[in-house]
């Protein structure tokens, strides 16, 4: 349910501030609380990616839904410092730094891409190892699994 994906986030929060961000200086944020931040460069981004494009970098069907095929902007749009009007006071300049696992890496590559034709620096990435599944080696991290 989109509530309770919407509470983990606030726990995941609670947990990064636990392992000592400094709460004046981190700016959390969940793409449902921010979305209306973010829409205009989401848009932006939708308008500079083709569905051909998007099918090669994502591996898109015909039968994938819609919301499926949207989501790269979404996940793209927080890289660019537009969205962020309020916390970087007006910044337009600011370079993005974005940790994440290999399996990201196709949503960023993307956002590297399309970044220049809107004027904005590209963002940088840093790869990380893949956290281990509460099932245990071999198991899958995804919410499409059963807990145990």
């Amino acid at each position: 349910k989109l509530e309770d994906f919407h509470r983990l986030a606030y726990e995941n929060a609670k947990d990064i501030i636990a392992v000592g961000f400094d709460q004046k200086k981190t700016f959390m944020f969940t793409d449902l609380d921010y979305i209306q931040h973010m829409y205009p460069n989401i848009v932006k981004i939708q308008k500079c990616v083709t569905f051909s494009q998007a099918r090669g970098i994502f591996g898109f069907t015909d039968s994938d839904n819609i919301g499926r095929q949207a989501f790269p902007a979404v996940q793209a749009a927080p890289a660019l410092p537009t969205t962020f009007h309020i916390p970087l006071k007006g910044t337009t300049t600011m370079p993005c730094l974005i940790p994440c696992a290999i399996d990201q890496d196709a949503y960023f590559r993307m956002t590297r891409d399309v970044a220049p034709r809107l004027g904005m620096k590209k963002p940088a990435l840093i790869h990380a190892k893949f956290f281990p599944p509460l099932q245990g080696k071999g198991g899958k991290m995804s919410a499409s699994n059963a807990n145990p």
